[in-house]
């Protein structure tokens, strides 16, 4: 995907409108700590299917959310 300005603008303006403008901290979790996502109170889970231009996810046990 060629990334111009544009597409990053929009696909940073719809998660600033999801909730997501200024967090506090980000968390990477890969294979063996999904468990740890259950420990956050207030998660703000976006799909990635709804996030303008972002990548699907291809596996399938992955749940494709942000």
């Amino acid at each position: 995907m060629n990334l111009t300005p544009g597409i990053i603008a929009e696909t940073t303006s719809f998660l600033e409108k999801a909730g997501s403008n200024k967090p506090l901290a980000g968390i990477v979790m890969g294979t063996g700590l999904g468990g740890m996502a259950t420990k956050i109170e207030h998660p703000v889970i976006i799909p990635y299917s709804s996030i303008p231009h972002f990548p699907q996810a291809t596996v399938e046990f992955h749940k494709g959310n942000l």
